[in-house]
């Protein structure tokens, strides 16, 4: 026995030409854009594709919040020092909930775990389909 992982049905050769799991962790590593790079270089395989719909859509998602945020927290500055502060804490709990759960993808991801983003997941899972 290796202790190599049996294969799923989303395993197998990637049109990208890496290995499936770097392929997967490079999907994460620049975040949405490059699951956007990844996910147009590949056509066949799975978990790949759900890897570069998992970044673009989870970690798109959550980028976005971080940054409408720190624009509300500028926002305020100009009607409340309070709220400043309240957004621009919200903000940075945002980033920091971001690059948490990058670096816990980027990991799964390489070791050829299949994990969910809670709420986005099931999505990337349906749009990874060939």
């Amino acid at each position: 026995m290796t202790g190599v992982p049996p294969a799923s049905p989303g395993r197998g050769s990637s049109t990208t030409g890496l290995d499936p799991n770097v392929a997967s962790a490079l999907a994460y590593l620049a975040g949405p854009l490059s699951g956007v790079l990844v996910l147009a270089a590949e056509r066949s395989n799975a978990d790949v594709r759900f890897h570069a719909w998992q970044s673009i859509i989870g970690l798109g998602a959550l980028w976005a919040i971080g940054f409408l945020l720190y624009g509300l927290a500028f926002t305020a500055l100009f009607v409340s020092a309070t709220g400043f502060r309240v957004l621009l804490w919200l903000a940075v709990l945002a980033w920091a909930g971001w690059i948490v759960l990058w670096v816990m993808c980027l990991l799964k991801a390489f070791r050829g775990e299949r994990w969910k983003i809670p709420l986005v997941g099931d999505y990337a899972e349906r749009r990874s389909l060939p």
